[in-house]
């Protein structure tokens, strides 16, 4: 049964969950794929593999990276084989060697005793009971380039791409090791021993196209909402801003947007989201503009807003028409009693200031701001400077 009237399974907007698919991201995980075949089907044969992924935040790396190490773990069970999975995030987990080898040990073999070993000796700790209980394990560091720039000991890089060499008596049941980064700038943090062991070949994430962020939206938003709750006009606002060189495709940000939009209008009792709840809730993350600024706008300039919140209003639309906004820019100038302008002249401003959306002549908008919250404050500001 749906848990309110917006929400079906408000979870589904969580950062932590991992969808069963992920759009647009099935090539990357092809490669992992291809990376590691057949590793389930004789282990003992299998070399160590490294790779990096590397892309900007929020474009579905680590997703991405799970969404495999699950595939790679069922494969193991359907063979009888037993794989460990040791993932750690060095930015919020793990700030020093000693404390990402003793999460290691705890991950791979809980039931030992860390207590009173180096760093190094926890390390041969995990490699040795992996061997000797014919356990197999997959290591994925998330944010290593957050750890090589914050700790500049870059040592780790060496040591988990040289673990088959920890022990050359015995096979290394580390089947590969995962770098996540979101560039590749640490490379100049580095020795060039650490750079060849790690490789100059990542696997590239790019950002989402605003196509690809509209599909992951709408996927998402089928999980995560009732029917008829968010309608194609909300998804399309909400894959702009997130497509914007200011949010640069970050996923998460479109669904944070997403869950606090929904709340919004639950609370609002609206039954539906509602475009006004995109732009208040984006603009209170990043204002276009202030309440000061708009008290400084030249009056034409304010009338011009005006005039395109008033026929953003009135059609209930994303985007209008130049013509429409004409014709009640006519009727603001007639209502306050002011001389008729060319709004035209002033597009270009309200653009410069990003306080507008401007596609076409047909599709003209307003960014960042809630039109509830911005009309009688303009009404206010026109109304003094008559």
């Amino acid at each position: 049964m749906p848990e309110s009237e917006i929400f079906f399974d408000r979870s589904k907007l969580s950062s932590r969950y991992i969808p069963l698919e992920l759009p647009h991201r099935e090539e990357q995980i092809a490669m992992l794929k291809r990376m590691f075949k057949d590793s389930c089907i004789d282990p003992d044969k299998f070399m160590l593999t490294t790779t990096q992924i590397v892309g900007p935040s929020g474009i579905g790396k680590t997703s991405t990276v799970l969404r495999f190490v699950a595939i790679l773990e069922d494969e193991f069970k359907k063979v009888g084989q037993s794989l460990k999975i040791a993932y750690i995030n060095l930015k919020l987990q793990g700030g020093n060697k000693y404390t990402i080898y003793k999460l290691i040990l705890e991950k791979i073999a809980p039931e030992l005793p860390s207590q009173g070993l180096s760093a190094e000796e926890m390390l041969r700790y995990s490699l040795s009971y992996l061997a000797e209980n014919k356990i197999y394990a997959l290591i994925v560091l998330d944010e290593i380039d957050y750890l090589v720039r914050s700790s500049k000991d870059s040592s780790i890089i060496y040591d988990f791409t040289r673990l088959n060499e920890y022990d050359l008596t015995k096979h290394c049941n580390v089947l590969g090791v995962i770098f996540i980064a979101r560039s590749t700038d640490f490379y100049n943090k580095i020795d060039k021993a650490e750079l060849s062991t790690l490789g100059r070949l990542p696997i590239n994430f790019e950002s989402y196209s605003i196509d690809q962020i509209s599909d992951i939206l709408i996927k998402r938003c089928s999980e995560a909402f009732n029917p008829s709750v968010i309608g194609s006009d909300i998804i399309d606002e909400i894959s702009t801003i997130t497509a914007s060189p200011q949010i640069n495709g970050d996923i998460r940000y479109a669904l944070d947007i997403l869950l606090y939009v929904g709340n919004l209008a639950e609370s609002n009792g609206t039954g539906r989201v509602m475009l006004d709840h995109v732009r208040k809730v984006h603009s209170n993350r990043f204002p276009s503009i202030t309440n000061q600024e708009i008290m400084e706008l030249p009056n034409n300039q304010l009338l011009t807003i005006m005039a395109i919140v008033k026929t953003l209003n009135i059609r209930k639309k994303q985007f209008v028409e130049l013509k429409d906004i004409r014709a009640n820019a006519a009727g603001l100038a007639e209502e306050y009693k002011i001389k008729k302008f060319e709004i035209e002249d002033y597009l270009h401003d309200l653009l410069t200031l990003k306080i507008i959306e401007m596609k076409s002549l047909k599709e003209i908008g307003i960014s960042n701001i809630a039109l509830k919250d911005i009309e009688p404050l303009l009404a206010q500001k026109i109304g003094k400077k008559k």
